[in-house]
Parts: C-alpha cells; structure tokens; sequence
C-alpha cells in the first residue's frame, strides 16, 4: 500500500497535477529558507490542532483537524488541543497530540528513502510502518504525505487512480500551513487526463506563556 500511495504520487508529478496552486490571501507568506542539506522546509514547532480551511480563493470553510487530515483520527487524537512537531531521528518527524499538557497519542511520519521502502532487502514494498510511520517525500519546499489511495480500469478503455495527499509548510508567523489535494490521473484510449480539488488549512502556533 505504502508503495502504491508512492507511486500515485510520482505519477500526478509526472503529468503535472501536483504542482501546487497559488497561496490564498488569507494564508501567511511561506518561510522560504532551507537549512542546509535539506530539500523539505522544517515544520516542526508546537500548534494548535484545530486550524480554520478556506477555498483556493480564500473563502472561509470553517475549522478542521491535523489529526483528522494527517492520520487515522481516534477520539483521542481529535479531542487534543495541541500538537507538538519535533524530529525524534534525522529526517523522522513526531507529531505528539496533546490535551491539557497531557500527552494522549503521537503518529510518526519519516522521508522516502530507497533503503526504507526495501527494508534492507530489495524489494521495494517492504516499507516498515510501525517503525517509520507513513512516509513523506520533499517537492517544491513542501512535505508531502501520502494519505489515501484507489486505483483500477475503466471497462476496457483504460485505467484510473485517485487519491489524496497533504503537503505542509510553515509561515511565516510560525502558522503550519496543510494543502490537502484530493487528485486524480487516468489513462482513456492512451489519452492521459488529470486534475485536483485543494483545500488549504492554516494551524496557529503555540506561544510559549500564552
């Protein structure tokens, strides 16, 4: 499964539905500086889990999860207030849910890497999820995760898949910004048709003392 999501994403890349659309007005400006050696913008920082949606013009949708967006959402996970983003390994991103200070889950995401996904043992859907979590990969300063995924033919004309993935970013106020993409690609009598509906989400940070 980890490999399919993978591959769906490389091919969205392929046909150019995953270039990411242009920031609303409601949205911060993106930091846009990269440590160095890193392909993918740090998000990591403390923010609230609750965060507001708005449309790619910027209309308001009312308020969404991280939890929600990002993982498979318990009870848990949606009633805490906070999340802290830390790397507890190089290129291994924590996301620890919190309610009232108290820790109550934490969801692992870690960079796409050929030696993960094989396990050490060349073949190639051999990802360790309970090790490493879902994966992530860097394109256009973003973190991209891969959420969900569906793929099959259409009659005997072609083949289709569709999926959804979340590309975060941090503002400039400290925000962590969510581009979440639900797209699809198909093939139809060699004819190769894409396209994608975006949400945006913005989540506040967490001011020490506040």
């Amino acid at each position: 499964m980890r490999a399919l999501i993978f591959s769906f994403l490389q091919l969205l890349l392929i046909c150019g539905c995953a270039v990411t659309p242009q920031r609303p007005p409601p949205l911060p400006a993106f930091v846009t500086s990269v440590a160095k050696g890193r392909p993918c913008q740090t998000i990591l920082g403390q923010y609230a889990n609750q965060g507001e949606a708005f449309t790619e013009k910027g209309k308001s949708l009312g308020h969404g999860f991280l939890s929600q967006l990002l993982f498979d959402a318990t009870p848990a996970s949606n009633g805490a207030d906070t999340v802290t983003v830390l790397e507890s390994a190089p290129e291994v991103i924590d996301f620890q849910f919190s309610t009232n200070g108290q820790s109550v889950v934490t969801h692992r995401i870690s960079k796409y890497t050929w030696s993960r996904a094989t396990g050490g043992q060349g073949i190639f859907a051999n990802w360790d999820g309970r090790k490493y979590g879902q994966p992530y990969f860097c394109v256009k300063g973003f973190l991209a995760v891969g959420i969900s995924e569906s793929h099959g033919s259409i009659f005997s004309a072609g083949m289709y898949a569709t999926g959804t993935d979340c590309l975060l970013r941090k503002g400039v106020d400290g925000s962590l910004i969510v581009l979440q993409k639900a797209s699809h690609f198909a093939v139809i009598a060699i004819v190769p048709v894409c396209g994608s509906h975006c949400t945006w989400y913005r989540f506040l940070p967490i001011i020490e003392g506040n």
